[in-house]
């Protein structure tokens, strides 16, 4: 585990921060684009685009070109204009179609966490720029009121994920599940779950509840874009189980990779995690 001062070091190496004025409200993003695609850094509910610290690191050594956005309602993005529509995986994945339009890009290699895995399934599944698709703490559903006794654990966190206001007791909570415990919990992450807005969360639930979005296991089951699925043992919300009945079509070495850690493996065990990303990257830019 990296010390709090290599934490501190490696969080100030990132790249510059780009506005994008979009209709759904303003998006700001880590941009840095090499002469390869670049790499779409997706961040999950009530985070930010500073929970990929360690990894926008590692890739900007290697010359890999990134872009990670804060999602509308999340760090330094503008709340949605239009909340109903825009917190959903659809419509996120619409404001993160208009940023790579604006960045005139043709292909990304997206790595979703969280709720960002369930919009890089969104944009799998409708964006023929997504190369390749990593996916963390995310179970692929069909979106609907059955799944979350199926694809998620019942725990006081998971009630949280589609609450509007948060205590500061709630947020505490929140924040622990979410990174792996309370070691793992900064002041930078908690004033990023303070600052979310909450109507980012209750649409989010309540939309994906409603059936909005695509059938992300029809996605997996069908398409042949290679997909990585890393599952910490110790995730407070995803049932493993769950992940491992879903049928995939190209997943990455035949097997879910499940490594020592909680929900966020990038963050907890971020050493480990990134020599799967590299591995990953390096395996499907050969192909």
């Amino acid at each position: 585990m990296f010390t709090h001062a290599a934490k501190a070091k490696l969080q100030t190496a990132t790249p510059p921060v780009r506005q994008f004025g979009l209709s759904t409200g303003s998006v700001a993003a880590f941009v840095e684009i090499s002469d390869r695609p670049p790499v779409l850094l997706l961040h999950g509910n009530s985070s930010s685009k500073e929970i990929f610290s360690y990894q926008i690191t590692m890739l900007r050594r290697r010359g890999v070109g990134i872009v990670a956005p804060d999602l509308p309602g999340h760090g330094a993005s503008e709340d949605a204009r239009r909340p109903k529509s825009t917190y959903s995986f659809p419509g996120y994945a619409g404001v993160l179609r208009d940023v790579l339009d604006q960045l005139a890009l043709s292909a990304v290699h997206v790595v979703g966490w969280s709720l960002g895995g369930h919009v890089g399934l969104e944009l799998l599944a409708t964006d023929r720029r997504v190369r390749s698709l990593l996916i963390t703490g995310t179970p692929p559903i069909d979106p609907g009121p059955n799944v979350v006794e199926q694809a998620f654990l019942p725990s006081a966190a998971m009630s949280l994920t589609g609450k509007r206001n948060l205590s500061r007791r709630q947020v505490q909570i929140y924040g622990e599940c979410l990174v792996g415990g309370k070691a793992y919990l900064t002041s930078g992450i908690l004033r990023t779950l303070r600052r979310t807005d909450g109507g980012a969360r209750y649409w989010m639930a309540r939309n994906g509840l409603s059936g909005i979005g695509t059938n992300e296991v029809q996605t997996v089951r069908t398409n042949a874009c290679p997909l990585a699925v890393i599952h910490g043992r110790r995730d407070a919300f995803v049932n493993r189980d769950y992940l491992d009945s879903v049928h995939y079509r190209a997943l990455w070495r035949n097997r879910v990779q499940v490594v020592d850690a909680g929900h966020a493996p990038h963050w907890q065990r971020p050493r480990l995690f990134n020599r799967l990303l590299i591995s990953f990257l390096e395996e499907v830019t050969e192909t």
